[in-house]
């Protein structure tokens, strides 16, 4: 199963998490060359989220092959609200 951001999962032990992103982990990366040796790969993901994203100090990470181990099935997919802007009629 592809883990993708920004969707909803099942997840054994948190319940409901939210996957924020993949990240790649580099060793070292070139930035004018835009590569580098990649390290790993981590999930970043939250149980704790509002109709914005992720709260403040509630993001774990672990290993995709970890959290595939404790993963289910997706629930859905994250629609962050878009702030409106203040119109200062009032």
């Amino acid at each position: 199963m592809k883990i993708t951001g920004d969707t909803i999962y099942e997840h054994n032990e948190h319940g409901e998490v939210l996957v924020i992103n993949v990240h790649h982990v580099f060793e070292e990366y070139d930035l004018d060359a835009v590569s580098g040796r990649l390290h790993s790969r981590v999930v970043r993901y939250t149980s704790d989220w509002d109709d914005y994203g992720p709260m403040p100090g509630s993001i774990w990470k672990a290993s995709p092959h970890d959290f595939r181990e404790q993963l289910g099935d997706p629930v859905g997919t994250f629609e962050s609200l878009e702030q409106q802007p203040e119109t200062g009629d009032e």
